[in-house]
């Protein structure tokens, strides 16, 4: 009887093994039935800028590689917290991304939102900007980044420099008063909105886009002193970083995808692997962004993703303080 028992016992087990490796096996190869309608990319940036670009440029091309339309939908506000707060909120059923670059970690930095990229499901890396630059009008009595911190010093308060409270420009202005910059912030939007503000005198020293101010720049109205990228760009190499002129502050306009958070697993490998496509194959793509905005293709997968978020939280998070205490003063 005890044999037998053993017997019985033997083969119970077997057959759960089995039916196990079935069912994994079955759960392996069911195919993946996505999409089945279009899918909707969150841009958190306002339109026309290189964030906005850069997401509707890599809407087109991924109809072609996932068989669906994507369409681009900009929410603003905040910093772009008000866009993450509604993707994270969203079903993750993987007919919603969202993009976004720094904001996203300046937002939590400065306390607008708790959200942060770790909420959400990194896709990839598909596109770097060429960085923001440090602007004025030329006749501005400085040439470099700390002539302009040292004018500052000699004139406290008379210099307006415009940010978008929360942002990227925000950020950097709270850079320099850390290195002895004595100027006052201005809220001042988008960063087409702080060229008019610069070019009407409004404004004394904005951070902006190389294709917001380039026009002027050969005209001779504005005058670049820095670029606040971690390196110089290489189709604008003659603009040295802030970080080479001695201020500890840099930040690098990664574009990233995210998906909600729980998406399944294969459709953030195929979007994933769709963008890398895109990226690196796609020659038509590749001169597109060149032309409008001097960018060098840039792709990275997931895992490089996440570590690469890793690090560019850290920065801002290492100053969250001193960010807050400058956002509550608007």
């Amino acid at each position: 009887m005890e044999k037998k028992l053993r017997i019985l016992f033997g083969v119970f087990f077997m057959i759960v093994i089995v039916l196990g490796a079935c069912s994994n096996k079955t759960k392996e190869t069911t195919k993946l039935d996505w999409p089945k309608k279009s899918v909707q990319l969150v841009c958190g940036m306002s339109a026309g800028g290189d964030s906005d670009f850069n997401a509707r440029t890599l809407a087109k091309y991924l109809k072609d590689e996932i068989g669906v339309v994507v369409v681009v939908t900009n929410i603003t506000g905040a910093g772009g917290s008000i866009a993450t707060e509604e993707v994270v909120n969203s079903p993750n059923d993987g007919y919603r991304f969202y993009m976004n670059h720094v904001p996203l970690h300046t937002a939590k930095a400065f306390g607008i939102t708790e959200k942060g990229w770790s909420d959400l499901d990194p896709v990839c890396a598909f596109g770097q900007g060429t960085g923001e630059f440090v602007t004025v009008r030329s006749n501005f009595p400085a040439n470099d980044i700390q002539g302009m911190i040292e004018e500052t010093k000699k004139n406290p308060g008379k210099y307006r420099f415009g940010v978008n409270p929360g942002a990227t420009s925000n950020y950097m202005a709270v850079v320099f008063q850390k290195a002895g910059a004595e100027f006052n912030l201005v809220s001042s939007g988008s960063a087409a909105d702080r060229v008019v503000g610069l070019k009407g005198g409004h404004l004394d020293i904005i951070l902006a886009g190389m294709p917001n101010v380039a026009d002027y720049i050969k005209t001779g109205e504005f005058k670049v002193l820095g670029n606040c990228a971690s390196q110089r760009h290489p189709t604008l190499s003659q603009y040295p970083t802030v970080k080479e002129q001695d201020v500890n502050g840099e930040f690098d306009p990664v574009y990233v995808l995210y998906a909600v958070k729980g998406t399944d697993p294969r459709i953030i490998e195929k979007m994933s692997k769709a963008c890398e496509n895109i990226v690196t194959k796609n020659k038509e793509y590749q001169e597109q962004i060149s032309q409008a905005f001097s960018q060098v293709p840039l792709y990275k997968n997931t895992k490089e993703t996440v570590e690469f978020l890793k690090k560019q939280e850290k920065i801002y998070m290492d100053i969250s303080d001193e960010l807050k205490a400058s956002y509550k003063k608007k």
